[in-house]
């Protein structure tokens, strides 16, 4: 039993790691901050590389990137900092990036089950804005209540925030702990999940009705 113990520690220890970002501070919900002074603009993912959210996880043999398609993503901007915002996520249509055929089909299929984010009972994921900071030079550290599987979960992490009134842009990677949402499926025994997922996004932004 000893045995076995010990190369269950190896191989959590062997997982390719989660890509090297800030870790994202999370807390209870917060209550969300409602549009306030600025210019209201839209973060659509019409264009797939324009505005996306992607996340890569990890395990001890690889890792995978999942987007997720932007449904609704809007935002209340001023020069110096974010004054509301909310983006919803269609759960429902993620796709892997990293596989094709029947390997990225049976991949997505399993993603969207009860082991993962349990789409057919939550198909949305959303964050809602609940604090803005101004950092040094392009550096806001921005915090909202992330909706994931129905748990929601305050976090706070730094971003890229560069502001022009006809195209602002936001970019962001920071990790969080799945756990944290209730995404706990460890794996196969010899192949385990780390529970830091990286979250990359990247938002281009236009005046909302233009």
């Amino acid at each position: 039993m000893a045995s076995v113990f010990v190369v269950g520690l190896l191989l959590w220890s062997g997982c390719t790691q989660a890509p090297q970002a800030p870790q994202a501070q999370t807390e209870e919900a917060k209550q969300v901050q409602a549009g306030g002074e600025g210019k209201t603009y839209t973060f659509l993912g019409d264009d797939k590389e324009a505005s996306k959210i992607i996340a890569i996880g990890t395990k001890v043999t690889g890792r995978h990137e999942i987007r997720f398609p932007i449904k609704e993503a809007t935002a209340t901007l001023t020069d110096k900092c974010i004054s509301g915002g909310r983006i919803v996520l269609d759960i429902a249509k993620l796709e892997v990036l990293d596989l094709q055929g029947e390997w990225k089909a049976k991949l997505e299929g399993h993603l969207k089950s009860p082991d993962f984010f349990e789409a057919e009972k939550y198909p949305e994921g959303i964050f809602e804005v609940t604090g803005c900071e101004r950092g040094s030079g392009d550096t806001l550290y921005l915090s909202g209540n992330l909706t994931l599987r129905g748990v929601t979960k305050n976090i706070r992490f730094p971003l890229v925030y560069k502001y022009d009134p006809n195209q602002p842009t936001l970019e962001a990677s920071f990790n969080i702990n799945r756990q944290e949402w209730g995404i706990s499926y460890k794996g196969k025994a010899d192949d385990l999940i780390r529970d830091e997922v990286n979250i990359q996004v990247k938002l281009v932004g236009r005046p909302a009705g233009a």
